[in-house]
Parts: structure tokens; C-alpha cells; sequence
């Protein structure tokens, strides 16, 4: 069956199969033998899937609910200390791409990057901590009962996402800090993923914003990036004699990131959330 709620599918039912499924398929990918930094992506998208729908589930798992949110939040923990370095150098890189730049000396971070990746052995460490964490997620989502108003759940989820990401945007733009800019991303995931499993059952001028969503999502998880790339380079120890030219493209790369990010937002928020929820029917 197609990861995503089927048009005459119980929605409570398939809330819980989701979970069960994006579950199944980290604990998978925790065991397989592939390419670290590629397994390390697919069970980070999976856990961000998981925590976004049992967000909705919440009322579902009664006095479980907090068991499972602890076990998620180590989990995710654990998998960013093995992402973050892999996320700096890809930021590197891009920067070297598109930089129209000479003399910045990109060339010399990114192989410094390259080289530590090579014995970060990006991804590798943490893995059976986390299968043993999600093998926990599975026994205590398994045990959800049925007879669950999904409807209800689905549409109150939804506008949680839409309103927290609204709300969230409105800081960042006053604050333009890097914190606040990572958690208005965590809620345009949030809403675009619950738009992308509902969309068979909601309205097209809900389901229409979902690309909209991923591009602002990319954005901002690409500002980040670049947030955590100029830290590693201040705080770097070897004193690259083209730091200052490097942070100084670094945040320009960043303002035009950040620009295109609030141009999406404010017509992807521009809804007050009363007349969001309006609009907001399950079929």
C-alpha cells in the first residue's frame, strides 16, 4: 500500500500504519549494509515522518505518549551528532559550486572537511543505540487501540502544524536567529508531510501548497547548513588565512537564503489561521 492515506482508507488505522511502516523501514535501513551517510539520510527522514505523525497520534497513545516522545527525542540526538559533520561539508561544497568568488580558499576547507569525514566515518557510531530506541517505538506504537477519530485527529494535527508554523515564521523574521529559523523549518516539514499523507483526502487549495512547502523546507534546511558551516569555521583552531572573506560569503549566501525563505512563507502563511481551519475538510 502506497505511504500515504488512501482514499477510503480509515484514517485512524492509517495513521498508525504509517508510523508502523516509517518504523519498520529505519530499523531496516539501521541494519542494512549500504553506504553510511545514505542510510543515515533515509532513517533521519524516516524519524522526522515518525515524531511528525505521532504528534497527531498523541491523544491515541494515552500514558504512553511520553515514553515514546523521550525515545524519539534521544534518537534524533543520536543521529545528529553523526549528521551534523556530513551536513558542513555538502555546505562547503555547495559554496564552492556557486561561489562567483576567487582567493576564498573553499578549496582548502572543503578537503579539510573531506578529510575529518573520512575518520568521523559519517553515520557508523550511533546506529545500534538508535535500532535498539526504535525497536522500543515499535512495541509501544503496536499497542495503539483502534476505534481512533482520525478525522479529527488529521484536521487538528494540521492546523497545530499551520498555526505553529505561522506563529514560528513571525519570530524568526523579528529575530533572524539561527535557532528560530531551525524551528520554523521543523514545522514547514511538519505540515508539508502531513499534507503529502493526507492529500487524498483533503482539498486541493490545501494539498496544492505541498511543493511550496518542500521548497521553503529545502531552504531553510540549507540556511542551517551554511549556519553550522561559518561556526566550524570561526571556532576552527588552524586559522584559515581567508576566514573573514569566507564568513563574509557564508552570510551573504545566507541573507538571500533567508529572503527567498520569507518571500515562500508569506504566501504559504498568509492565511489567518481561523481561515485556514475553514477550509481545512477531511473526506
Amino acid at each position: 500500500m502506497p505511504h500515504r492515506i488512501g482514499k477510503y482508507e480509515d484514517i485512524g488505522s492509517a495513521l498508525a500504519r504509517l508510523v508502523t511502516e516509517d518504523v519498520a523501514m529505519a530499523r531496516a535501513e539501521l541494519a542494512g549494509s549500504g553506504p553510511p551517510a545514505l542510510r543515515l539520510y533515509r532513517v533521519r527522514q524516516g524519524l522526522k515522518r515518525i515524531r511528525t505523525v505521532l504528534r497527531v497520534l498523541r491523544p491515541a497513545l494515552g500514558a504512553r505518549a511520553d515514553d515514546v516522545s523521550h525515545q524519539l527525542r534521544d534518537a534524533g540526538r543520536l543521529l545528529a551528532e553523526t549528521r551534523d559533520p556530513c551536513a558542513v561539508a555538502a555546505s562547503a561544497r555547495h559554496l564552492m559550486a556557486v561561489a562567483e568568488a576567487d582567493g576564498v580558499g573553499l578549496d582548502r576547507v572543503v578537503a579539510r572537511l573531506d578529510r575529518q569525514l573520512e575518520r568521523h566515518e559519517c553515520g557508523g557510531i550511533a546506529f545500534a543505540e538508535v535500532d535498539s530506541l526504535m525497536a522500543a517505538v515499535q512495541t509501544e506504537v503496536s499497542a495503539v487501540e483502534g476505534n481512533i477519530d482520525g478525522v479529527g485527529l488529521l484536521a487538528r494535527g494540521i492546523d497545530r502544524a499551520y498555526r505553529r508554523g505561522r506563529k514560528a515564521m513571525q519570530t524568526a523574521a523579528f529575530s533572524l536567529e539561527t535557532p528560530d529559523l531551525h524551528a520554523w523549518r521543523k514545522a514547514v516539514n511538519d505540515l508539508r508531510h502531513l499534507i503529502r499523507i493526507g492529500r487524498k483526502r483533503l482539498p486541493a487549495d490545501i494539498t496544492k501548497r505541498e511543493s511550496q512547502l518542500k521548497d521553503l523546507g529545502d531552504t531553510l534546511g540549507l540556511d542551517q547548513d551554511h549556519a553550522m558551516l561559518a561556526e566550524q569555521l570561526a571556532l576552527s583552531p588552524e586559522g584559515d588565512p581567508a576566514l573573514m572573506l569566507q564568513l563574509s560569503l557564508i552570510a551573504d549566501h545566507r541573507l538571500k537564503l533567508e529572503s527567498k525563505a520569507f518571500a515562500l512563507g508569506a504566501k504559504l502563511y498568509k492565511k489567518r489561521p481561523k481561515k485556514f481551519r475553514r477550509r481545512l475538510s477531511l473526506t
